[in-house]
């Protein structure tokens, strides 16, 4: 048969591990199998027995139907394209009534018959690496095993996903027979990357260690003169290494880099922080930190958590770069979901102070002192400011923006919340912007020339030739967040 494996143009930094481990089921068979990004011209030009489409985030399920559409008349039938993947599994409904009578596959290929009688459990199968060659996108790492060594978690976060995709927490195929079946069919790889979701949580911990390390990633290994490294990509949980010192002994005897944490909320941090305290002494000095917001937090309890690191750094003289995560439902496909106690331009004001920072927040206090203020009523101030005040801070700095700091702190606090909310209003309605900024009382209307000129979004300013001097990045987005 001629099979075709289709991961929608969404933004995706590791490889589709289920299209990669149908391309094994169906090679093996002796199909002739074909592995595309996004719209592809060539692909939907020819004819298929099987197109499988992938699906990550729910946000991401309209790009998802739209891959859909684009190959529908490149099979016989509709029900021959079969949709999986997280975010069919989680919001099968939008899919199934977008997709016009495509076959829609909920939950993992974890048994045998899931595709059709006869048909093994493709979650079992080692992965065909050779299939990333053939698309021009850069997946990080390329060089890398992918395993997973066990399913679903011992927490059961609301927030989070894998409760619901797996309920039941346990062990999965071998780590040494999934490296051994990778080395048999695609060679040896440089580094490890593990995706689970609580290893740490697993009984014999310990065994699964010693085979990381008899598979040569042993603390300090190195394959053909470069390093090697292991890296547990789904973080690794602060509270067990906080009640368990001996994990952060362990975590040691393997080329683990970096450690990765999660420090969600607030209520966590005295973990979080021994669990810091005992890797340091355990002789690791990076960390990456996701910190979660827009759920059940507040911007003061993300203020205090991306504080506590920026602390932490200097006392311990250590890196902890910091991910901020902004949190959307389940069932939201808009990623406009804004949580009780935040508001819309503080999330928005986030999103601009990233993207200059491509999504990190850097370990130096001086660097989160300017980006996010010194007292948390800066902070306030800073999320409250037009997008390109924030993006292109320093240009602004003593002209435009200093004017909109002194309109913004002569208003009241009503009238500051008044602003709060009509921005994020004005943001749900483009084509009214004009007319309701006009009916604006002052100083509202007056402040609102900053955010909206003359009614319209502000320009791509400054001149990208000016900035090209400073050395600045010209990213802007001027869309709804």
């Amino acid at each position: 048969m001629n099979i075709l494996l289709v991961e929608p143009d969404y933004r995706s930094k590791f490889p589709p591990l289920g299209l990669m481990r149908l391309s094994t089921y169906h090679r093996r068979r002796g199909d002739r199998v074909a592995f595309v990004r996004g719209e592809n011209k060539w692909a939907r030009a020819r004819r298929w027995e099987r197109i499988y489409v992938a699906s990550l985030f729910t946000w991401e399920l309209p790009r998802t139907a739209d891959a859909i559409d684009f190959y529908r008349d490149s099979v016989k039938r509709p029900e021959n394209i079969i949709v999986g993947g997280v975010a069919v599994t989680l919001l099968p409904s939008y899919i199934r009534q977008r997709g016009s009578g495509c076959t829609v596959i909920e939950g993992p290929l974890d048994r045998a018959g899931r595709l059709g009688p006869g048909t093994p459990a493709i979650a079992n199968l080692v992965p065909d690496y050779s299939i990333l060659k053939r698309v021009d996108h850069e997946y990080y790492p390329r060089d890398a095993y992918f395993v997973r060594t066990t399913k679903g978690c011992i927490r059961t976060c609301q927030f989070c996903a894998v409760p619901r995709l797996e309920k039941e927490f346990g062990a999965m195929h071998p780590l040494r027979e999934q490296v051994s079946s990778a080395i048999k069919f695609h060679g040896e790889k440089q580094h490890l990357v593990v995706m689970d979701n609580n290893i740490l949580g697993i009984e014999g911990i310990d065994l699964i260690f010693k085979d990381i390390r008899d598979l040569g990633f042993e603390a300090g290994a190195k394959r053909k003169g470069r390093r090697r490294t292991v890296d547990f990509n789904q973080g690794l949980d602060a509270r067990l290494i906080s009640s368990k010192p001996e994990l952060a002994k362990l975590l040691k005897t393997i080329c683990v880099s970096p450690i990765r944490l999660a420090f969600d909320f607030i209520g966590i941090r005295q973990a979080y922080e021994k669990a810091i305290r005992l890797l340091v002494t355990g002789g690791f000095d990076e960390f990456t930190n996701y910190m979660l917001f827009n759920f059940a937090d507040t911007p003061r309890d993300l203020y205090h958590r991306l504080w506590a690191n920026a602390n932490l750094n200097t006392e311990l003289g250590v890196r902890i770069t910091g991910f901020p995560m902004r949190f959307i439902p389940m069932d939201d496909v808009s990623r406009r979901h804004v949580a009780k106690g935040w508001k819309w331009r503080y999330l928005r004001g986030i999103q601009c102070v990233l993207l200059a920072t491509r999504g990190l927040v850097s370990p130096n206090p001086d660097f989160v002192r300017h980006a996010f203020g010194e007292t948390f009523e800066d902070f306030l101030e800073i999320l409250s400011m037009p997008d390109r005040y924030i993006i292109y801070r320093d240009h602004y700095a003593n002209d435009r923006a200093a004017d909109w700091r002194r309109e913004f702190r002569r208003l009241t606090s009503d009238e500051r919340e008044e602003l709060l909310t009509t921005l994020q209003d004005l943001n749900s309605v483009p084509r009214e912007r004009p007319e309701k900024i006009s009916k604006l009382r002052q100083p509202l209307r007056s402040i609102m020339e900053h955010y909206y000129p003359r009614g319209q979004p502000a320009p791509r300013t400054p001149p990208d030739e000016e900035l090209a001097q400073q050395g600045v990045s010209v990213g802007y987005d001027s869309g709804p967040a």
